[in-house]
C-alpha cells in the first residue's frame, strides 16, 4: 500500500526528465558505445543539467545500465510444437539482433567496458540472463512435451545453444546466418540427453 502511495506521489516532471535522460544515454550508447559516454555528453544531448542527472544517478554506470535496458529488448518465443522449430526461430532472432539491432551494435563496447568497469558487468549480466531465460523456456516446453528427460540441465543446454552466437559475433566475426543456426541446433540436439521412452 505504501509503495502504491509513493508511486502516485512521483512528480510527473521527474518521470519525464528521467525518461529524456535515459533515452539520450541510450542514443549515445548506440552511436558511441559505453566507453565514450560521459555525463556531460548525456546532459548536452538531453538538455538536462548535470546536477539533475547526478542527483538521479549518482553513479554513471547506474545510468548506463538503465539506458542499455531500453536498448536491449527481447520478445518471447511462442510454443511452435517442437524444440527444433523454436530453436530455429530463436537462432534467427539472435542473428538479426546481433547483425542489425541496436543491442547487437552496442554489445562489443559493453563487453569491453565490463572488463575495466565492474559496475558495467551488471548490464552484461542482465543481457545474458534475459537470453538464457528465453532460451531455457524453449527447453522447458520441450521437457513438457517429453522431448527431453525431466532431469535435463536446461540452463546448460540454453547456454550451449546461445553461446556460439556471441562467440562468433565478438571473437571470430564469422557469418551469423541460417546455416549457422542449423549448426547450433545440430550441436545442441547431439548434446541432449535422450528422453525416456
Amino acid at each position: 500500500m505504501a509503495e502504491a502511495a509513493h508511486a502516485d506521489s512521483v512528480d510527473p516532471r521527474v518521470v519525464r526528465t528521467r525518461t529524456v535522460v535515459v533515452q539520450a544515454a541510450a542514443d549515445l550508447l548506440v552511436e558511441s558505445g559505453f566507453n565514450e559516454i560521459t555525463i556531460e555528453s548525456i546532459a548536452e544531448r538531453s538538455g538536462v543539467a548535470r546536477s539533475t542527472i547526478y542527483r538521479n544517478w549518482p553513479e554513471r554506470a547506474e545510468l548506463l545500465v538503465e539506458a542499455f535496458d531500453t536498448v536491449c529488448v527481447f520478445g518471447e518465443i511462442p510454443d511452435l510444437g517442437s524444440l527444433e522449430a523454436e530453436l530455429h526461430l530463436l537462432g534467427m532472432e539472435l542473428c538479426d539482433g546481433l547483425n542489425n539491432q541496436a543491442w547487437g551494435q552496442v554489445l562489443p563496447s559493453l563487453v569491453g567496458a565490463a572488463a575495466s568497469d565492474p559496475d558495467i558487468i551488471e548490464a552484461q549480466s542482465r543481457l545474458a540472463a534475459r537470453r538464457r531465460q528465453i532460451t531455457a523456456q524453449a527447453f522447458a516446453r520441450a521437457q513438457q512435451r517429453s522431448e527431453l528427460p525431466t532431469d535435463a540441465d536446461l540452463e546448460r543446454l540454453a547456454e550451449l545453444f546461445a553461446s556460439g552466437f556471441f562467440f562468433r559475433k565478438l571473437m571470430t566475426h564469422g557469418a551469423l546466418d541460417e546455416d549457422f543456426v542449423r549448426t547450433q541446433i545440430a550441436l545442441v540436439v547431439a548434446a541432449m540427453p535422450a528422453a525416456a521412452t
